[in-house]
């Protein structure tokens, strides 16, 4: 009898050590962040600003998926993963195969998402990618402060001032809007556009904000928490207090917030150098074009506004802006 006793408390306390182990241990929601070289946006630095402002509040483990169109047409690259992170730009792109199995990802496979800034605007020649997150734009206002105004309480605006004004950012003009507006900022055309919002595939939700054009708002505590807090929400995370259960407390020593970076062979990041490079390429190509719209006395208001679109069309590609300032080109323009 006391040996059958000694066994029962051994298996008793063999339970307890386990379940106490499992109650400490911290899994971690694994990220994917897509993202592209950088033209318009220095995505090398907002890529670990991102992974890094999330660390600081959540514990994960952060992947980078550097412009990987083959994996991302072929595969079904969300395996593994509890959310990705689409912050890519890619305007010229109309791969209708791409655009499907990026899709795929979330409508099919249930892999949540957020995206953000030029994700919107990626695309945007089709009408195959918007429909996934809801939010239709193919235009924005010059960079200016944006003072956001919540439109209804969310678990995911907690903690983010109500009078919270974004430093230097872009407005995206909304074309088409279906899905649970959270913040939205009045344009220079008097109507409001949204700027951070919720939307559905099925079950599955896809949080989105056309903010994070440049690095002050990347640095922004507010829009840190912000995307900290949409991370919880689609991962089914936070509370309807706007919490987040203890199992996900981020670590203290965190560490390289970022485990791998993936990338085809030669493709890296355009870093400063190469921004500077696209914006001399940009400058070049629509400059004097730009300027003859806005000395033409016989152009006003919306008249310059078309002349400067017709413009537009005079600009390289950015695949070709890439292939050009890429620092890993042969004839890479490093001079002024």
């Amino acid at each position: 009898m006391s040996r059958i006793l000694c066994l029962c408390a051994l298996f008793s306390l063999t339970v307890l050590l386990s379940y106490g182990s499992q109650a400490t241990t911290h899994t971690p929601l694994k990220i994917l962040i897509l993202t592209s070289p950088g033209v318009y946006h220095n995505y090398e630095t907002q890529t670990q600003a991102l992974a890094d402002s999330v660390a600081k509040r959540i514990h994960t483990e952060v992947d980078v998926s550097l412009a990987e169109l083959e994996r991302w047409k072929n595969t079904d690259f969300s395996e593994g993963y509890d959310v990705l992170i689409y912050n890519i730009c890619m305007a010229d792109n109309q791969e209708k195969a791409l655009i499907a199995n990026l899709r795929r990802q979330t409508e099919e496979l249930g892999v949540p998402a957020l995206v953000i800034h030029c994700a919107m605007h990626s695309f945007r020649g089709t009408n195959l990618w918007w429909p996934m997150f809801g939010l239709q734009t193919k235009a924005h206002e010059s960079l200016r402060p944006l003072t956001q105004i919540q439109t209804a309480p969310h678990p995911i605006l907690h903690g983010i001032p109500k009078q919270w004004t974004v430093a230097n950012d872009e407005l995206y003009i909304n074309l088409q809007f279906e899905g649970l507006a959270l913040l939205t900022v009045t344009g220079q055309d008097q109507k409001p556009h949204v700027t951070a919002w919720l939307a559905y595939q099925g079950a599955t939700p896809i949080f989105g904000t056309t903010l994070g054009h440049s690095d002050e708002t990347l640095n922004d505590p507010a829009f840190q928490r912000l995307i900290a807090n949409a991370v919880l929400f689609v991962t089914d995370n936070l509370s309807d207090q706007g919490t987040a259960p203890d199992i996900l407390d981020p670590i203290s020593d965190t560490g390289n917030t970022i485990i791998t970076v993936s990338a085809p062979e030669d493709t890296v990041f355009l870093g400063e150098l190469g921004k500077d490079c696209a914006y001399r390429q940009l400058a070049v190509a629509a400059g004097p074009c730009y300027l003859g719209c806005i000395l033409n006395p016989l152009q006003w208001g919306e008249a310059t506004q078309t002349c400067k679109r017709s413009c537009e069309r005079k600009l390289p590609s950015s695949d070709e802006i890439i292939s050009i300032c890429s620092p890993e080109a042969p004839s890479f323009p490093i001079a002024p």
